[in-house]
């Protein structure tokens, strides 16, 4: 019967659950035994021991069974004695997540909750008050730090609360995650160092690495474009017996693509097939973007055709990446084809697929595609951003369209989309290659619109718009603005000046000078010096000397441009002394050079003071300052005005044993020296040998040979000269120009003074057909060589032909000479520049 009872109740025990076990157990086994010792003691029939077990059953499934039941968070809590707190911590030990406590209160719950909830400055800010207070601060808290720190890719962040863990060995040590969590935030900033160096850590602590732990660092890696680290990650994934995972080879293709490298990338597709993991979109995205790193268009191609395939939707992204490669290399009616085909597939393509297109049409300077594209993209559920705005308006701002630029600031308000300051400066970078003023009007209205206080860059940028298309007026009325607007500063009035200066305006750049002077503000040295330069082109000195005299005053360093403007004004003048005595102020402060010199030098010239002339040139050249060919063609010119052929050659010399190449003006300079001497057949060599040195002689070159033949009394040559330059030069040099009305009018007084009148008769009937001007000098030279030879009829006919062009009763009268000339030429070569003949 014991045995019967036995079976039984074993068989019991087996057909329930082990939950039910569990409850049942300790009652079924007392029942059991008291039975068995009552059938031992009493004599009970087979019918009476059913009865009894039938009994025992019962009751035990019902109170197995059917007893109220306890959840299985009760169940727990009732077989374990420790805390509800204590528990939730367990549990997320054993699951490795931080330590957090689920129902946190007080600062540590508010913490845990910010963290969570991403308010990092609010999250932080509480735990600070929590570590200045009394309240003991929990692991929980530093792993909602942690972790939410990591999520943001805050490395910095994370380790500070890392280390400030375990700088409270009272609060606990970090568990597997919060180390996990840290090595993440080293593999989002690409640190694979950082990432070593803290899982070596980790390890010291006795925190055992999970695969997590690995696959971490595997990104790490990954992020860097180390693949050589990548793999090794892997391989210790593997070595400690952890299964890799999708996000394992999904990593390792990402290293792949960081590094371009096309073959490890599909090599490593392959491994996780190989392996029994099905590579996704994320997979197949990262061996096409390594294909397109490599720049292997084609093999990307193939592989978004392959993953359409393999069953794989290929994504935008698959997309992307291939148009962003051909977009970026200039193929961007194939990257078009590729948004249709993308479109076609039922694949809305998103902003980031319009900004690659737009990219290039920008690079292209594509304005009438990048229109169409937006249009495009209208038709869409696309909604445009800011960035696509502001690439519209750089397309616009790099060719100087402020008008177009201000379209499509417009139209972005239009949308409700808020500018931004790309936006202002794109702004700014129209406006300071524009001329356009109707534009910049609209573009300012448009920047005030959109909320934008017109600032110093703005106001700059439009002033030098009308600057630059020579409104003043207008420039200066946005400089009144500018400075009514509190926004005036020495920048923006000291652009002003310059621009005044520069247009030559001399009376409003010293008025506006003036008035920053008055204001306080310090202008700069550039504003002073663009005035001084300007001052200098007129050759008023004393003027320069006292924006000099302000520059000191103003504490502003006198510069070499400064020395050289007063200097260059002396030079003007004609005042020879000043200038020396300025170029020793400007050696004194160790501000000359080579234009200090030259200009000098050029002054000295114009002084006919050669031997002073060669004197600075000397003192240059000891000093350490290398002479240019303007230095040497103005002692050259000085030694022209001297008659002094012989030193003026051997200047040319020296000039070409220092390497320094002759130009126009050096053998212009040379042939007026040779006409000065009257050295007429020194004049035709020089003029003969400019072609050997690369120059092409001009109108001077020849006219002043011409008139040297004249004062000469060498007709023939003189004549001689006249057809070669008719002739464009042949014979002797190429001359580009054609003979002005001083080069016919020096031959005809040449042949008049020689006596020959039908010489001279014959080029001045020429030059009245070919309508040049015919001079009153050289219709007197004519009428008195056929007087002196006695041709009266023809001396006659000739005052009248001189009375019918207006000149009767006139004597020798020339054209009146220019003044301020601005380059060193002789009365003659003045007078050729403006076919006249030099006074006798």
């Amino acid at each position: 019967m014991t045995s019967m009872l036995s079976t039984h109740c074993q068989a019991f025990l087996v057909s329930i659950s082990s939950r039910s076990l569990k409850a049942t157990l300790p009652p079924a086994l007392l029942a059991a035994s008291v039975i068995a010792l009552a059938c031992s003691w009493f004599s009970l029939s087979g019918a009476v021991e059913e009865l009894i077990l039938a009994f025992v059953v019962l009751v035990i499934f019902r109170q197995g069974f059917f007893a109220p039941k306890q959840s299985k968070k009760d169940n727990d809590a009732s077989l374990n004695p420790k805390s509800k707190g204590e528990r939730t911590k367990e549990r997320f030990l054993a699951s490795g997540a931080p330590e957090q406590e689920a129902e946190a209160t007080g600062l540590a719950g508010k913490v845990i909750a910010a963290s969570k909830s991403g308010d990092m400055a609010t999250a932080v800010a509480l735990m600070e008050s929590l570590l200045e207070g009394n309240q003991e601060p929990t692991v929980g808290c530093y792993g909602a730090l942690i972790s939410a720190c990591a999520r943001e890719g805050d490395l910095k962040g994370a380790e500070r609360w890392v280390e400030d863990l375990l700088a409270r060995p009272n609060v606990g040590k970090p568990n597997v995650a919060c180390f996990n969590m840290t090595i993440s935030a080293c593999a989002k900033a690409g640190n694979v160092a950082k990432a070593e160096s803290w899982l070596a850590r980790m390890q010291a602590m006795s925190v055992e690495p999970d695969a997590m732990t690995f696959n971490s660092m595997i990104a790490a890696s990954a992020r860097a474009g180390d693949i050589q680290s990548a793999e090794h990650w892997f391989k210790q994934l593997c070595d400690a017996d952890m299964e890799p995972t999708l996000v394992s080879h999904s990593s390792m293709l990402h290293a792949c693509a960081k590094a371009g490298d096309a073959n490890k990338a599909e090599q490593w597709l392959e491994r996780a097939q190989a392996c029994g993991i099905e590579p996704n979109a994320i997979c197949y995205n990262a061996v096409i973007h390594a294909c397109t790193q490599s720049g292997n268009g084609e093999r990307a191609m193939f592989w978004l055709d392959e993953m359409a395939a393999r069953g794989v939707q290929p994504t935008v992204r698959s997309y992307g990446t291939i148009m962003d490669l051909l977009a970026k290399g200039d193929d961007v009616k194939v990257a078009e084809k590729w948004l249709a085909r993308m479109l076609e597939a039922g694949i809305e393509a998103d902003a980031v697929s319009y900004n690659m297109l737009l990219g290039a049409y920008c690079k292209n300077g594509d304005k009438t595609s990048a229109r169409a594209l937006y249009e495009k993209m209208r038709s869409t559920s696309v909604t445009p951003s800011t960035l696509f705005f502001n690439m519209l308006m750089n397309l616009h701002a790099q060719t100087g369209d402020v008008l177009g630029a201000a379209l499509w600031l417009k139209e972005m308000r239009r949308l409700g989309l808020e500018a931004d300051k790309v936006s202002l400066n794109t702004a700014v970078k129209a406006l300071r290659q524009s001329s356009d003023a109707t534009g910049v009007e609209m573009l300012c209205k448009e920047l005030r619109t959109a909320g934008f206080s017109l600032g110093v860059a703005v106001y700059k940028a439009v002033i030098s718009v009308y600057v630059r298309a020579g409104d003043m007026v207008r420039a200066e009325a946005w400089m009144h603005e500018m400075w009514g607007s509190g926004e005036g500063d020495s920048a923006g009035c000291s652009a002003l000046v310059v621009a005044f200066a520069g247009a030559g305006d001399i009376g409003r750049a010293e008025q506006w000078l003036v008035r920053m002077e008055e204001a306080g503000l310090k202008a700069t040295t550039g504003a002073y010096n663009s005035l001084a330069h300007a001052l200098a082109k007129s050759g008023d000195s004393s003027a320069v000397e006292r924006i000099m005299v302000r520059m000191e005053a103003a504490e502003l360093e006198i510069t070499g441009v400064t020395y050289n403007a007063l200097i260059s004004a002396c030079s003007k003048q004609g005042d020879a002394i000043r200038a020396e005595h300025w170029l020793r102020k400007s050696i004194e402060g160790g501000k000359a050079d080579v234009a200090s010199y030259s200009a000098v030098i050029h002054a000295c010239a114009k002084a006919s003071r050669l031997n002073q002339a060669e004197e600075w040139l000397e003192q240059m050249q000891v000093s350490g300052v290398e002479a240019n060919v303007v230095t040497f063609n103005s002692v050259i010119n000085a030694c022209a005005r001297c008659g002094e052929v012989t030193r003026a050659e051997g200047w040319f010399e020296r000039m070409k044993k220092q390497a320094v190449t002759p130009n126009l003006s050096t053998f212009n300079s040379l042939i007026n020296a040779c006409a000065k001497a009257g050295d007429v057949t020194r004049a035709a060599y020089w003029l003969s040998v400019m072609p050997d040195h690369g120059v092409t002689p001009d109108g001077v070159s020849y006219g002043t040979a011409i008139h040297s033949c004249t004062t000469q009394q060498k007709p023939a040559l003189a004549e001689k000269f006249l057809e070669q330059m008719r002739a464009g030069g042949a014979g002797i040099a190429a001359c580009k120009e054609q003979p002005n009305a001083f080069c016919y009018n020096s031959v005809v007084e040449a042949w008049a003074r020689a006596g020959d009148a039908t010489a001279a008769g014959r080029w001045l009937t020429e030059m009245l057909k070919i309508g040049v001007e015919a001079y009153p000098a050289s219709f007197n030279s004519l009428i008195g060589a056929c007087t002196k030879q006695g041709r009266v009829d023809l001396a006659e006919a000739w005052k009248r032909r001189m009375a019918e062009k207006g000149f009767a009763g006139q004597s020798n009268s020339r054209p009146a000479a220019r003044q301020n000339e601005s380059t060193p030429r002789t009365s003659a070569q003045k007078g050729l520049r403006q076919g006249r003949l030099p006074s006798r």
